[in-house]
């Protein structure tokens, strides 16, 4: 499957609360092989195209779909049953858990044992469990975390909180993986961690957005990148050129005309 085949697209979403128009009938196309960033000031739109595109909005106007299978009205667990996962921005890993145990909450799509199997010690379910374990320890490692899965993530600092999180998003080979803002929070060092992990995600049959204020992140990582301003797109293409376009200058850094 190509990546323009294996894409997920968006035509004519638009999104308003209480009269105000919040998307302004988007036209999208994340494709697979690619890191696709989504991009903007406070308030242009980012979050609400985000959640349009994981099912927690459901837009007015518009289609979504994925490898040309609609999307609309499906929540967002049926949506993860069809590989589409994402990240939050906020760190959303269970304390009581090992960051191993947190990692295999992301392959609960996937298990076929039965919860009678997963609680009580049934043949089946120990060797599915087995078997979870070591994909666990193996989506941890090509995160460059190969050590660290009978601590608890209260133990470890953010960056290495933030990358068991995308571990988890990972783990169960998603189609399209959706992080949102996945630097927030991080140092310097972290964000050059998160960013050679995200690199090493890159595949030909998985989709990944990104959507992210560290514009040195965006700038360095993605293929491609869409502007949102006031709902609307002010500028797509590659790094090179959004960089250069007036429209995104004077968004992010001023004109004379905004003196």
């Amino acid at each position: 499957m190509d990546q323009m085949t294996n894409a997920l697209r968006g035509e004519g979403i638009a999104l308003s609360f209480g009269g105000i128009k919040v998307l302004k009938g988007l036209d999208v196309d994340f494709r697979a092989g690619e890191i696709t960033g989504l991009i903007g000031p406070n308030g242009a739109g980012k979050t609400s195209l985000f959640n349009c595109l994981t099912g927690a909005y459901s837009p007015q106007k518009g289609t979504i779909s994925y490898a040309g299978q609609p999307l609309n009205g499906l929540p967002p667990a049926a949506r993860a049953a069809r590989g589409i996962v994402r990240s939050f921005q906020h760190v959303a890993l269970c304390p009581d858990l090992t960051v191993r145990e947190n990692v295999m909450m992301g392959l609960a799509r996937t298990g076929t044992a039965g919860w009678l199997s997963a609680f009580l010690p049934l043949p089946r379910g120990r060797q599915e469990r087995s078997d979870m374990a070591r994909a666990a320890d193996a989506a941890l490692a090509d995160l460059g975390l190969p050590d660290v899965g009978d601590r608890h993530p209260g133990e470890l600092p953010p960056g290495m909180q933030r990358l068991v999180e995308i571990a988890r998003a990972v783990v169960g080979k998603p189609s399209v993986l959706m992080l949102d803002e996945p630097a927030a929070g991080l140092n310097n060092a972290e964000t050059q961690d998160l960013t050679a992990a995200l690199r090493k995600l890159v595949s030909p049959d998985l989709v990944m957005v990104v959507v992210e204020h560290d514009m040195d992140l965006v700038m360095s990582i993605c293929d491609r990148i869409y502007v949102l301003n006031f709902g609307e797109f002010v500028a797509v293409g590659s790094p090179a050129e959004v960089r250069s376009n007036p429209d995104v200058i004077r968004i992010y850094l001023g004109s004379d005309e905004d003196e």
